[in-house]
Order: structure tokens, then C-alpha cells, then sequence
């Protein structure tokens, strides 16, 4: 089987990742801390729901544990509520996170699988504009997925089309499925989410993860919150109960109490994010600028297999709906491997 995501190092040797959207700084030493100590109760099986993380996630975002649910990373969310859900229409913008129609599609193995409604963003600015209600109106999916900020785009959803689109699918009793896994790195989480409108439109998942910001990609840990109480627990049939392991939980009740390490990371990316966009100026690579921790551009088709032999592995967004090859994405790393990463494209792209 073909890995169509970025981070698949296993293959290389000595080869520096900007494939994977992770935190340059690396874990919280408290997380790291957190998984060592837990290390003595995986002779138990963990809490079959996840009980006292769903309480630690409800305080932080000021919402009941009832309506959170956890997961072994924010892919096992998107299927259980596939799963649970059973849309057999959907909506998904273009480029997006593949795994929204995957999850979909994986429910008509056995059979003809029906195409998805695809709204195609402009490569000019790769923004959702107003026109995707119309689309939702006509076409009148059972779900809406959107990622906001987009992944591979980095671009943050308009707060108001946001808002639009919201009360479209809840006055047409569509549902929303609502990918924040990177809000985080905005620094603008707070006004940006629509978790404190939970109640407001109780058609809504919002999808998290601790995967990304706290760089836990290896530990799997992501969680859904929405005010329909009676989809999370559909959600948490769907699969094998104990998807959340003891040091994955211990880690996640860490992890939410590093507002601070939050905060210095947002610092670092944007400084950081400069640094790149200056080198990308400089050899004349077209490039969109990102809400994130990640940076969308445009250059030679070869351009992953010839940063390969100069040791630095980027992720090729050519297998992405709406993008064609020649488009790449890459991770804002720490400042000693932008450096690597600025001398390599030099090598390759003035040769």
C-alpha cells in the first residue's frame, strides 16, 4: 500500500523531515515527563473512554466530558464518525486533508463508491469564498468537512463565511465537520474556533489534536467536541473500545496545561515562517503565505527527488485533489534546519 502522507522517513537514512507538520521545538519536557512516569501502569488496560482526559479536554474549553470524545489520533475520530454518521453524500473542498474522503469512501468498499461534492478553491488565493453556500444549497450534502486553517494551504477560513456556512448547514440540517487540528499555530485560536458555538449549532464536530503543537505524532492522540451528545456515544461504538493507551492519555492531560509552551511556539513560527518566505523571495518560488506551521509552493516537478540526494525530504502534494505535480509542501523547522533546507534548495534550484 502507498503511505500518502507526509512523514514516512522509514524509508531514507539520515534524512531531515520537512514532510511532517510537527513542532519544531519538540515535545514539552512535562509531556516527555508525563509518558515516562506512566510507564509503570501499561500492565493495565487504560480507561475504556478515556474518562479523566475527556475531563481534563471538557475543563480547558469549558465543556461537559460528555461531549468530547478521544482518540488514537485525529484520523481515528474521522472515521469513527464516518462510521457513526454513515453520510452518503459529502462535501469537501479542494486541496483539503485526504483522510475526510477517505474515511467516506472506505464505507463502500464493497461497492460502487459515489463521488463526493467538491468545491475547487482558486489557486490565486486558495480561499473559500461565499459561493460554497450555493453550492451546499444546491447540492445538499449529509456532511460538510472543512479544515480551517487548510491543510496543505495553511489558509484560515473568512470568520464571517465561516459563520455562514454554519447556519446554512444548520438551518438545512446538514452537518458540519469542523477540522482545527492546526488552529493552534495561529496564535488566534481563541477568536477563530467555533467551539464556543457548540450549543449554537448543535450539527457541529470539531476535530483536534494533539498530534502537531505538542509533537506527538509517534503517541496518536487527537478528540472530537460537539454538543450532540448522542453522536459521541454512536462514535465510540463504532470501534474498539481502549483506543486511548495510558501514556497516550497521561501525555494529553500534560499537554493541556503548556499554555506558555503554546505561546513560544506561535513566536518561533512567525519568525521563523519570515526566514523562509525571504529564502523562497530570493530564488524566485512561488509560494502562498500560511496561517501555520506550513508553507505551500510551486516550483519543478523533480523538486522532491532532487532535495532527496541532498538529504531533506518534503512532501509532494501532487496526489491532493485540485493540485497537479509540481506542488510542494514544507514544515517551518527550527532555525538550524531552515538553514539546511535554504542551502539545499540553492544547490538544486541554481544549478
Amino acid at each position: 500500500m502507498k503511505n500518502i502522507h507526509g512523514g514516512d522517513i522509514y524509508q531514507y537514512n539520515n534524512i531531515l523531515d520537512f514532510s511532517a507538520n510537527i513542532n519544531p521545538l519538540g515535545a514539552p519536557e512535562s509531556v516527555n515527563r508525563s509518558i515516562a512516569d506512566a510507564i509503570g501502569q501499561i500492565g493495565h488496560y487504560p480507561e475504556m473512554y478515556s474518562d479523566s482526559l475527556r475531563k481534563a479536554i471538557g475543563e480547558k474549553y469549558h465543556i461537559d466530558s460528555s461531549q468530547i470524545i478521544c482518540g488514537n489520533g485525529a484520523a481515528d475520530v474521522i472515521y469513527r464518525y464516518v462510521y457513526a454518521v454513515r453520510p452518503k453524500k459529502i462535501l469537501v473542498t479542494a486541496p483539503c486533508f485526504a483522510e475526510y474522503e477517505g474515511a467516506w469512501r472506505s464505507l463502500w468498499a464493497s461497492h460502487d463508491v459515489p463521488e463526493a461534492v467538491v468545491y475547487a478553491l482558486n489557486h490565486r488565493d486558495f480561499c473559500i469564498k461565499e459561493d460554497i453556500l450555493t453550492l451546499i444549497e444546491q447540492k445538499m450534502p449529509d456532511v460538510v468537512f472543512l479544515c480551517n486553517p487548510n491543510n496543505p494551504t495553511g489558509v484560515l477560513i473568512p470568520a464571517q463565511i465561516l459563520t455562514s456556512i454554519a447556519e446554512c448547514c444548520r438551518d438545512n440540517k446538514i452537518r458540519l465537520f469542523l477540522d482545527e487540528c492546526f488552529l493552534d499555530f495561529t496564535g488566534r485560536e481563541e477568536e477563530n474556533s467555533l467551539v464556543r458555538k457548540l450549543k449554537e449549532y448543535p450539527n457541529l464536530m470539531i476535530l483536534k489534536a494533539f498530534t502537531k503543537m505538542y509533537a506527538m505524532a509517534g503517541v496518536r492522540l487527537g478528540f472530537g467536541l460537539t454538543a450532540d451528545t448522542e453522536l459521541v456515544d454512536r462514535m465510540y461504538q463504532a470501534g474498539p473500545p481502549w483506543n486511548v493507551s495510558v501514556l497516550a492519555s497521561a501525555a494529553g492531560k500534560a499537554a493541556l496545561k503548556e499554555d506558555d509552551f503554546v505561546k513560544e511556539t506561535v513566536q518561533y513560527i512567525r519568525k521563523e515562517k519570515e526566514y523562509l518566505y525571504q529564502t523562497l523571495d530570493t530564488l524566485r518560488v512561488r509560494y502562498w503565505k500560511s496561517a501555520v506551521n506550513y508553507i505551500l509552493l510551486k516550483s519543478d516537478r523533480t523538486l522532491k527527488e532532487r532535495l532527496i540526494t541532498e538529504g531533506i525530504l518534503i512532501r509532494d502534494c501532487s496526489n491532493y485533489r485540485n493540485l497537479s505535480e509540481g506542488y510542494f509542501r514544507i514544515a517551518v523547522k527550527s532555525h538550524a534546519d531552515n538553514e539546511k533546507l535554504t542551502a539545499a534548495l540553492k544547490v538544486v534550484l541554481e544549478r
